[in-house]
């Protein structure tokens, strides 16, 4: 997917997190149309700062003691992408001025392309695979607890396509001085929404500390590995080359070297074992003798609480910091 398109579904998200915000700092028994005015209004703002959406049904909010908010339809476009999100917002499941439990959701969300020519078989072929691998549907639930200057936070989040299952899982810390002297949404707008909207988001990060608790991520496949091999049969025919599961099994011997050397460049020799097993472990996912894969980082049982510049840890976050504080484990089955 085009990269400005992925920067939009981060805006957008931002986005929602302004929304929560605002929902923690409105005190009216019109809690409801506050909201909703707030929040379509910093919505309109962005489209028109953005420049990618082209369509946009309001967001309309509903509940009592739980409230979610929800634009039916947003339709946003790169030019050549067409993306649109259906039933797209959030629900409140409790909050206080010091933590937040929330879920996000896409509920539905397609991808389509401009100007296909109808003729062209083999291009409706690709993109009638390519549809597969892309979401269809994202949720992810997150825990926020403020307490003097950190932020512990838990989110997880299922992304589920036609052909496999993403889930991740993080638990972290950030801390930074403000937060001793603001609530959750005052936390949600200066930090969240301003580090994906702003501009100046690098110096931004600049400001906070990052401390890292567990990742997991994991992908179930459900019909991952026979799209794989018809991506590998529709590549082979475009080159004129010949299609046979040995030549299947020796893509996937390829992606498991690709794979090794790739991390072993980024990681170094800190997890060399760790390393030959994940490539081993996906060579057995693209070739459908495992149905599960996934990886996990996890702070050692013996290692403290430690934090680090949140730039330096997006910048580079393979470096000694995970090597010697972080078991790194491997999943598949």
């Amino acid at each position: 997917m085009n990269k400005k398109l992925i920067a939009l579904i981060l805006g957008l998200g931002a986005l929602i997190a302004l929304g929560l915000g605002v929902f923690l700092s409105i005190k009216t028994k019109d809690i409801k149309s506050h909201l909703e005015k707030t929040l379509n209004e910093k919505f309109e703002s962005f489209v028109q700062e953005s420049g990618y959406i082209t369509e946009w049904e309001p967001f309309s909010c509903s509940g009592l003691v739980n409230i979610g908010c929800y634009s039916p339809k947003i339709v946003a476009t790169d030019g050549e992408g067409i993306l649109t999100l259906k039933n797209m917002g959030f629900d409140i499941d409790s909050m206080d001025n010091a933590s937040l439990q929330a879920s996000l959701n896409i509920k539905d969300i397609t991808l389509g392309v401009k100007d296909i020519d109808k003729e062209d078989k083999d291009l409706k072929e690709n993109l009638a695979l390519f549809s597969s691998f892309f979401p269809n549907n994202v949720k992810c639930n997150i825990s926020l607890k403020q307490n003097d200057d950190k932020l512990a936070e838990n989110l997880q989040c299922t992304i589920a396509a036609k052909n496999a299952t993403y889930q991740i899982q993080g638990v972290d810390t950030y801390q930074h001085d403000g937060f001793k002297t603001q609530n959750i949404a005052q936390i949600l707008q200066d930090f969240y929404f301003d580090a994906f909207v702003n501009e100046e988001s690098s110096t931004h990060f600049e400001e906070y500390k990052y401390a890292l608790d567990s990742v997991v991520f994991k992908v179930k496949d459900n019909g991952l590995s026979k799209d794989l091999y018809k991506y590998y049969e529709l590549q082979s025919n475009a080159q004129g080359l010949p299609v046979s599961q040995e030549g299947f099994e020796q893509n996937a011997k390829n992606v498991n070297m690709l794979a090794t050397i790739g991390l072993s460049l980024i990681m170094g020799e800190a997890y060399h074992n760790e390393i030959i097993e994940l490539g081993n472990a996906l060579e057995s996912l693209v070739l459908g003798k495992s149905k599960e894969l996934g990886f996990s980082f996890k702070r050692k049982a013996d290692s403290q609480e430690e934090f680090i510049s949140l730039k330096e840890f997006l910048l580079n976050p393979y470096a000694s910091y995970l090597a010697d504080n972080f078991t790194f484990e491997i999943i598949s089955q």
